[in-house]
């Protein structure tokens, strides 16, 4: 069973590994790209970003859980799409 939420610019896909785990993917179609998962703890979810940074235990769900990986990811990770331009002098 796999649950999308759709956030501002792609589709969060959540794949249940478990009870209290699930694989977090970003991805605008397809199988899309990993960034982490989201694990239960004491009755409260937490994130663990694929470069191993973590949340504490912050959402009630699983998918509040993987909506705030996503905006993480979003925020501090992700790559820029467009090119870098540099003006050459010489």
């Amino acid at each position: 069973m796999t649950m999308t939420t759709t956030t501002a610019t792609a589709e969060v896909h959540v794949l249940p590994l478990s009870l209290t785990m699930a694989e977090v993917r970003l991805g605008t179609g397809g199988a899309g790209t990993s960034i982490g998962k989201v694990t239960a703890t004491g009755g409260r979810w937490f994130w663990q970003h694929r470069d191993g940074e973590q949340s504490s235990p912050i959402a009630e769900n699983r998918s509040a859980a993987a909506n705030a990986l996503a905006d993480y990811h979003k925020a501090f990770k992700q790559q820029a799409t467009a090119p870098v331009r540099r003006l050459l002098f010489g």
